[in-house]
């Protein structure tokens, strides 16, 4: 009987734990929320679904793609002391979680761009684009089940055109 109990509050520690990774970054979007010089926007499944299914850009089926999105959270500044700050904050949560795997880096002049996922064998649950430059910093977090093959042809679309 307590083993049942013990393996019970293991589990439920463990999907806890599993919640509040996926809950973090989206604090710090709620703790910019309300201040003043950001923007955020959020984009619910439901608003992806209103997009039209014949759209097609070179040959992509772009609701193929979009349907697989759960959500997306933006929030930008352009205020200088703010926007570094927030860069700060946002790149140090994703490099203590071990979870997050950096799939590209770019440095030019000043502009620092990182681009991190989580993923969960072969599906990716989560990507985590970083932006900061001397003009704004722009945090994109994209959930949802999608592949590699998925932001593949999305790179490769934007490339084409």
């Amino acid at each position: 009987m307590k083993t049942k109990y013990l393996l019970l509050t293991v589990c439920l520690l463990c999907s806890s734990l599993t919640v509040a990774q996926n809950n973090t970054f989206k604090s710090l979007f709620d703790k910019y929320e309300n201040e003043d010089n950001v923007t955020i926007v959020s984009i619910s499944k439901s608003m992806f679904n209103l997009i039209p299914g014949n759209i097609k850009t070179n040959n992509i089926d772009i609701k193929s793609v979009v349907s697989k999105i759960e959500s997306m959270l933006i929030i930008t500044s352009e205020k200088s002391s703010l926007k570094e700050k927030m860069y700060e904050e946002f790149k140090s949560l994703v490099a203590k979680n071990k979870d997050y795997e950096e799939l590209m880096r770019i440095r030019s002049d000043k502009t620092n761009v990182t681009f991190n996922v989580r993923k969960k064998g072969d599906l990716i649950n989560e990507l985590i684009m970083l932006v900061n430059d001397e003009e704004d910093f722009v945090a994109i977090q994209l959930l949802g089940n999608f592949t590699m093959e998925d932001i593949q042809k999305i790179v490769n679309d934007s490339q084409a055109q």
